[in-house]
């Protein structure tokens, strides 16, 4: 049934597709295919799609949602009741002329649950689709019909047995992903790209790289293209004509010209050709990659490099895998390797969580928390190292949290033994986990053989629950119960079998919730600096208090983190507010390897603050005070 032109009807089609699907058998196979434009409503919230047809009335849609040829109709009163094999072949963009879906996956609004259907679409999630009138189609479209004509046939597709293919002349080609059949080149590549010194210009970094005869960045100017940098041997004029060649059949695509051969590779959004990567003489493995590898130099193109080869490495692998979502066997084992020799250079530093009260007998160190810097001299947080992980999954998550673990308790236990507190009452650590660390036994394994092994007080070790991770089971766990019942169960099991404590890290931001600080077995409540800023933030601080003590166990502590000169609360206000502990550079005290006790003048200085003596002094503590004892 084929429909097209200005007379086509929603309503005509829809009930030809459901007499379809209500008269189907087993043996059945629907193919729905569709080319045009989809609307989503703004009432929708990106729920619902519509694949336009000449009768749309988008007005009409929030009070008649069914006037229209939308996917819930596909979803729900097609594929579920059609009894044989069912495919959506969906080439579509946006009617306001975007082209993208903004983050919705049509797959998602088509339904994937079912394994006899299928939805095929023309982009990914944030991707946009192409068109191209020199292929008469949009460019999806051109590429299923291309593969359908090179010696396809509907034997094939239903699975004919290729020794019985006879004069039909087919190749079968197993499906799988395609950097699997060149990830020892992929895998050189990038070593060498993290390898190339900082002072090698971007296209010669790749050139070199991929041992090319010429590379270019082009951009578009009045008559064409134009170099806005080039490598020796590119030779624009002489390989405009190739350009011109190379653009209807998209990118990934070579042109050839004699010995001379041209690839190129957007470097900006697919539909635009503005700018671009254009490779003479690419290296065979990336012609046969074609539009898969015009992905992945795109990709790199776009990546940031780090100080180190190492990190740099890491940091393009890390890219590729936001990007496709999966890599060879060979790259997940190399970026696991780099990432733990990462780790192993990052130094431990101790920052002390500090006791405030009126009298300067009251102020001193209550316990200290182990952080993580790429050196002794840096105070900043490797933030975007160890998010990382979460790019490549729970794997990587717990390797981190282990290294992590066992370099700070390693580290605890050498500085306690050279500090000032006596053995018989330390001075308590908190290390940082993932909610997924806390879930998988070879961390726990790890924790309690560290404990053991360092003959630590189980007592004084806290584990701060990151604010990053929700509390939920991944796709394919079954819990069986509520998420925090499950969690807190799991809480209550390490705590009795190891000894360790637990305490909500960053109240206030990202999955640090009030459900969570009511729900789970704690005893130390750490809020962010986040809320010091908010206008309300003492009554929020107070709301932190009244719940942290209304608990069937002992009350929770309260520490307020990133206490500073930029915070809008004084400690004045912190202390009357209920909460007796802070952290962060209030104490002029820098993170450093040694645990340290506070100077006398600087915890006189501290009461003063809480007292109000000076309102008018500043949150920290004046550089001349920042000494310790």
């Amino acid at each position: 049934m084929l429909f097209s032109g200005s007379r086509v009807r929603a309503a005509e089609i829809k009930r030809t597709l459901r007499r379809i699907a209500l008269e189907s058998d087993e043996s059945d196979v629907l193919l729905v295919y569709y080319a045009g434009q989809v609307v989503e409503p703004s009432w929708s919230r990106g729920s619902e799609f519509y694949l336009v047809t000449p009768d749309l009335d988008e007005s009409a849609l929030s009070e008649r949602p069914d006037a229209g040829l939308r996917m819930t109709f596909l979803n729900r009163d097609v594929l579920p009741h059609f009894r044989g094999t069912a495919v959506a072949i969906l080439d579509c963009c946006r009617a306001d002329g975007s082209a993208t879906f903004q983050g919705t996956d049509l797959v998602d609004a088509g339904g994937r649950d079912d394994p006899r259907h299928g939805v095929l679409v023309a982009c990914a999630p944030d991707a946009a689709t192409r068109e191209d009138a020199t292929v008469q189609h949009g460019v999806f479209t051109h590429h299923v019909l291309e593969a359908l004509r090179d010696g396809a046939s509907v034997e094939t597709l239903s699975g004919l047995d290729p020794r019985h293919a006879g004069a039909h002349q087919v190749s079968i080609i197993p499906l799988g992903n395609p950097l699997d059949r060149h990830a020892p080149e992929l895998t050189r590549l990038i070593r060498r790209l993290a390898r190339t010194g900082p002072m090698v210009g971007h296209v010669e970094r790749v050139r070199s790289a991929l041992g090319a005869g010429g590379v270019a960045y082009l951009g578009s100017g009045e008559d064409g293209y134009v170099a806005v940098d080039a490598t020796d041997g590119f030779d624009l004029d002489a390989v405009r004509h190739l350009l011109r060649a190379a653009r209807p059949r998209g990118f990934g695509h070579t042109v050839r010209e004699g010995p001379r051969r041209l690839w190129c590779a957007p470097l900006g959004p697919a539909s635009s050709t503005a700018r671009l990567l254009a490779v003479v003489d690419p290296p065979e493995w990336l012609v046969e990659l074609g539009q898969t590898g015009a992905k992945v130099l795109e990709t790199i193109w776009h990546t940031t490099t780090a100080d180190s080869p190492e990190e740099s490495e890491l940091h393009f692998l890390s890219a590729l895998r936001s990007v496709f979502g999966r890599l060879p066997d060979q790259m997940f084992e190399r970026a696991l390797d780099l990432y733990r020799e990462v780790l192993e250079s990052f130094r431990i530093v101790f920052q002390p969580v500090v006791t405030i009260g009126e009298a300067w007998t009251q102020v001193g160190v209550h316990s200290y928390e182990a952080l993580a810097r790429r050196s002794l001299d840096d105070q900043r947080a490797p933030v975007a190292m160890l998010q990382l992980a979460h790019t490549w999954g729970d794997h990587f998550v717990v390797e981190r949290d282990r290294s992590i673990l066992g370099r700070a308790l390693t580290a605890y236990k050498l500085a306690h033994a050279d500090s000032p507190w006596s053995a018989d009452e330390p001075k308590p650590v908190s290390v940082n986990v993932s909610v997924r660390s806390l879930l998988d036994d070879s961390y726990v394994d790890t924790l309690r053989q560290l404990i053991s092994e360092l003959e630590l007080d189980a007592g004084a070790v806290t584990l701060e629950i990151s604010e990053q991770d929700a509390i939920e089971p991944w796709a394919g766990e079954q819990w069986g119960e509520a998420p925090h019942d499950y969690f807190n169960k799991r809480l209550a099991a390490i705590a009795q079998d190891v000894g360790v404590a637990f305490s909500l890290d960053d109240f206030g931001v990202g999955h640090a919730s009030l459900a969570r600080m009511v729900d789970l077995r704690l005893t130390h409540i750490k809020v962010d600096r986040a809320i010091l800023q908010h206008e309300l933030a003492t009554r929020e601080l107070e709301l932190v208090v009244a719940v942290a003590r209304q608990t069937m166990d002992a009350p929770r502590a309260v520490v307020v983190e990133g206490v500073d000169e930029e915070s809008l609360v004084s400690l004045r206000q912190i202390y009357r507010s209920g909460i007796r502990h802070v952290q962060g550079y209030i104490t002029g005290e820098r993170g450093a390897p040694e645990l340290r006790p506070l100077a006398a003048e600087v915890r006189k200085e501290i009461a003063a603050r809480v007292r109000g003596d000076d309102e008018t002094r500043p949150t920290s503590i004046r550089p001349a005070l920042r000494k310790s004892a």
